[in-house]
C-alpha cells in the first residue's frame, strides 16, 4: 500500500499561465476535488512553488479530462531535475512513482486535453508512505449521503449525492517496525485529514488510486511472539 499524507501542493504558492477567475489555480488546494482548476484552452501549465526546499517521489491526480499530463521538478537555479510524462492519464484518478528527488523548490504541471476547457480537480506531490500489502479479503462498502425528505403519505423528495467508497484493509503478521510506521504516519495527520491512497498500486485495473480520508485511528492487535495485525479504514472524498 502506498499513501501520500504530506502533500507539498497544499502549502505551496500556485500560479498559472492560463488564469480563470471562475476556476482559479488555487482550487488545486481546495479539499473538494470538484472545486477544480480549469483553463479556457486545450493546454495550461500550473506552477507549484514549495513553501520550503522539499523532496518528492510520487504524483497523484484526480477528477480531470486530461489526455496528457507532464510533471517537471526543479531545484534551485532553477535546474530541471526530473520530467515525468503521463501520455495516457488514467480516467478518474491516477498515480506515478519515480526515484526520489531532493532539494526541490518548485514543480510545473502541464495539462492537455483534446477539446477546451482543460481541467483537473486535484493533484498531490511529495514522499510516499510505503506499507505492507493488505490481505485479499477486505471490507468494501459504499456510503450514500443523499438527502431524502418523505411526506406523511409516502412521497419523497431526493437530493441525490453520488455514493462514495468506504473500505477497511487489514495487514497481518506485520513487524513491530511496520506497525509503528503505520501508526506514526496516520497519527501525524489525524482522522479526517485529506490524503491520497493507492492500496493496490500494482493493479489499477482492480482498484485505482483515490483521494480520501482516514475515518478512524489505526487499529492494531498483537499476534504471536513477533507479529502484529493492523487495519486501516478509509473513505473516498470528492
Amino acid at each position: 500500500m502506498r499513501f501520500l499524507l504530506d502533500d507539498l501542493v497544499r502549502d505551496a504558492a500556485l500560479s498559472t499561465d492560463k488564469p480563470n477567475g471562475n476556476y482559479p489555480v488555487v482550487n488545486l488546494q481546495h479539499p473538494f476535488l470538484h472545486k477544480r482548476y480549469q483553463a479556457d484552452d486545450t493546454t495550461a501549465t500550473a506552477t507549484v512553488t514549495f513553501a520550503a526546499v522539499s523532496s518528492a517521489d510520487c504524483f497523484f491526480y484526480a477528477f480531470h479530462n486530461c489526455t496528457a499530463i507532464t510533471l517537471r521538478l526543479y531545484s534551485a537555479g532553477p535546474a530541471l531535475e526530473k520530467t515525468v510524462v503521463i501520455a495516457s492519464p488514467e480516467s478518474g484518478a491516477g498515480s506515478e512513482y519515480f526515484t526520489v528527488e531532493t532539494g526541490l523548490i518548485k514543480a510545473e504541471i502541464d495539462i492537455t486535453t483534446g477539446s477546451a476547457p482543460v481541467y483537473v480537480g486535484g493533484v498531490g506531490l511529495g514522499l510516499r508512505e510505503q506499507l505492507p500489502r493488505p490481505l485479499a479479503d477486505f471490507e468494501e462498502n459504499t456510503v450514500d449521503q443523499s438527502v431524502v425528505t418523505v411526506s406523511p403519505t409516502g412521497q419523497a423528495l431526493q437530493l441525490r449525492v453520488e455514493p462514495r467508497s468506504q473500505e477497511t484493509f487489514r495487514v497481518s503478521w506485520a513487524t513491530r517496525a511496520e506497525r509503528d510506521a503505520a501508526v506514526a504516519a496516520f497519527n501525524a495527520i489525524g482522522v479526517g485529514a485529506p490524503m491520497w491512497a493507492d492500496v493496490f498500486y500494482g493493479d489499477h485495473t482492480f482498484r485505482k488510486p483515490f483521494y480520501g480520508r482516514l475515518i478512524r485511528t489505526v487499529d492494531t492487535r498483537k499476534i504471536g511472539a513477533d507479529g502484529y495485525d493492523f487495519t486501516l479504514s478509509l473513505e473516498e472524498a470528492r
